[in-house]
């Protein structure tokens, strides 16, 4: 015979309810569990989506930024090249102004105002006037080119400017 006692076998049927009421309510807790889960689960999945997005967002601003920056210091550099050959250029064309100004007026003092106290003297001798200076020569000059520019000024027709509408007003 079987050690399992008859009375074991049989189950009260209110034990068997109570255990299936026990496993029902835990299947419900579980399930409750699974639901509460689940939703925690699909409201992280749409943050780490939304979060993802910004991300790549701010990670793409972030490199369009830094092409920009890139750009701006090839520009900003470039000038500053550019700057850096003027002043070469200009310290160049300083010392070359200096080194002519030193040339016209040792000219001035040693070959042209002797020579030309000369030629006044011996003009003088022979009944002729003076020679005129070369700063009245150049007077002479610059006031003959700003009578030409007058003039061409006054026989030019005024132009309209362009940003004044037809009836006079100023265009915005």
């Amino acid at each position: 015979m079987s050690l399992i006692n008859e009375s074991e076998l049989r189950v009260n049927p209110i034990e068997q309810q109570q255990e299936q009421l026990g496993t029902l309510k835990s299947l419900r807790q579980k399930t409750q569990l699974l639901v509460d889960c689940k939703a925690s689960l699909t409201q992280h999945t749409e943050a780490l989506d939304i979060k993802q997005g910004l991300l790549e967002e701010a990670t793409s601003e972030r490199q369009r930024l830094q092409k920009e920056k890139k750009v701006l210091l090839e520009m900003i550099h470039s000038v500053q090249r550019d700057m850096e050959a003027v002043t070469e250029i200009e310290k160049s064309l300083g010392k070359e102004r200096d080194n002519l100004k030193q040339t016209v007026q040792r000219i001035r003092d040693q070959e042209y105002e002797p020579l030309h106290e000369q030629v006044n003297v011996l003009r003088a001798e022979n009944g002729l006037q003076k020679l005129p200076s070369v700063e009245q020569e150049i007077e002479a000059q610059m006031a003959k080119h700003l009578e030409d520019r007058r003039e061409k000024w006054q026989q030019t027709p005024p132009v309209e400017p362009t940003n004044r509408s037809r009836s006079g007003r100023w265009r915005a």
